[in-house]
């Protein structure tokens, strides 16, 4: 049996209602807004795994040793292309940077990742039109931990459910 992993930063309670607030302020044509118990960050897309797979990711996010960080959303953007609505950054913060490169390297063995990595949180899928690029109020977000999280499609889109976390120092 596989499962479908990725790594994220995991909102806490707080920043997560923050984060649905702004997804409730949007004037969207069509799409999916994502529920906002399956916000997240994406660092590292894993794909799918079986069990021997994920014994050596788990081992290697248990090698990384990242500190913890701050940073925070600044506007929303949709892309007509994609018809994906994300929230976005000014700037990924240099440790958020460092972090992944160290997950990638870590997880070079086992889940090796070339695509360049963009700081967002999608918000909603299949938008035919949304705001090109418009300023929110700032939601700040301090990371403490890695997650490892499971994806599962379902008719009603994808469910993600945390696995196992390591805190950062």
């Amino acid at each position: 049996m596989t499962e479908r992993l990725f790594v994220a930063l995991w909102p806490d309670d707080g920043v997560r209602a923050q984060l649905a607030e702004a997804c409730s302020r949007l004037s969207l044509e069509g799409g999916r807004v994502i529920a906002s118990h399956n916000l997240h960050v994406t660092i590292v897309f894993l794909g799918n795994a079986d069990a021997e797979r994920r014994v050596c990711i788990e081992q290697a996010l248990g090698s990384v040793r990242g500190s913890a960080f701050d940073f925070t959303f600044t506007h929303v953007e949709w892309r007509r292309r994609t018809g994906i609505v994300w929230l976005a950054a000014d700037e990924a913060p240099a440790p958020l940077l460092a972090l992944v490169a160290e997950l990638r390297t870590a997880l070079a063995a086992c889940a090796p990742e070339s695509r360049p990595y963009r700081l967002h949180l999608t918000l909603a899928r299949d938008v035919a039109q949304g705001p090109r690029r418009q300023a929110i109020a700032p939601i700040r977000w301090r990371t403490c931990a890695v997650t490892l999280a499971s994806s599962r499609l379902t008719p009603k889109g994808s469910e993600y459910s945390v696995v196992r976390q390591w805190p950062l120092a």
